[in-house]
């Protein structure tokens, strides 16, 4: 793929379900599809895809249970 944008002289970066689950280790394959394809809904120039965007997705998506004791 890369040889093929090279050629075109472009350039993609590439996120995968493996980069979510390295943030948000609780979440299911599905889950973090749902995630990576809500960041690539947002992206913009001015909204990129960073480790803090997948976990600030992930969290509005599907939040972590509270630790706190009741």
């Amino acid at each position: 793929m890369h040889e093929l944008l090279a050629k075109r002289r472009q350039v993609a970066v590439i996120w995968s379900i493996e980069d979510v689950q390295s943030v948000r280790p609780d979440l299911t394959d599905d889950q973090s599809w749902e995630v990576l394809k809500e960041c690539e809904r947002r992206h913009d120039a001015n909204w990129e895809i960073t480790w803090i965007t997948i976990e600030i997705i992930a969290g509005e998506l599907f939040p972590e249970p509270s630790t706190e004791k009741e």
